[in-house]
């Protein structure tokens, strides 16, 4: 097994041991509005937006960084909903893929080009994801992009790149996703947008 396939699994455990007691909070908050009389507080509104953001970052990270079992689906209706509840601030994400599913390999690659587009737009922006035929393209509308150019040409060329902070770790998962399930990148960004788009690489001649 490789350390990329520990690595997935790892994320994993924490994703599936953090549920847990993040669902214990919650039952344990709807006991206090019970007790409460169902009256709202700002501490108890507090505390369940805070949960609620815990827990989309969980059900997110857990698509964009675990494991990726390609006899697995995703549903385009699940990932709009996860990428709804994780981004509802200055950055969010719309999906117009309508319905269908898509293999959880290729879920996670947009999972991680989505985090990708994150890191380049520090104002905030719009991704609208969408897809025809073969090609999956995120369309961007921001404020101002500032595209990290070393990581982006790693993730679309494969330019060796030195150690990677965390920070910035979706970058190189991006590439070596990409690399997993033979989708190809193309990635351009003008000073307030963005385009990335997904497809399949047409076979090498023998």
């Amino acid at each position: 097994m490789s350390a990329t396939d520990l690595s997935a699994l790892v994320s994993a455990r924490f994703c599936h041991d953090l549920i847990s007691p993040l669902g214990a909070i919650g039952n344990g908050l709807e006991l206090l509005q019970m007790t409460n009389g169902g009256a709202a507080s700002p501490e108890l509104d507090l505390i369940t937006d805070s949960l609620a953001n815990a827990l989309a970052r969980i059900r997110f990270f857990r698509i964009a960084f675990g494991p990726a079992d390609p006899d697995t689906e995703l549903s385009c209706d699940e990932a709009a909903e996860i990428t709804r509840a994780m981004y509802s601030g200055r950055f969010t994400v719309a999906w117009e893929a309508g319905s269908g599913s898509l293999p959880r390999p290729v879920g996670r690659v947009i999972f991680l080009a989505i985090l990708c587009l994150e890191k380049s737009l520090p104002m905030g922006g719009l991704v609208r994801v969408s897809m025809a035929e073969d090609t999956i393209s995120l369309n961007v509308e921001g404020r101002r992009t500032a595209a990290p150019a070393e990581l982006w040409a790693h993730v679309t060329d494969g330019t060796p790149l030195a150690a990677p902070r965390s920070e910035s770790i979706q970058f190189p998962m991006l590439r070596e996703a990409l690399e997993q399930t033979g989708l190809g990148i193309e990635a351009r960004f003008g000073e307030a947008e963005a385009a990335v788009s997904l497809q399949a690489r047409a076979p090498q001649p023998a």
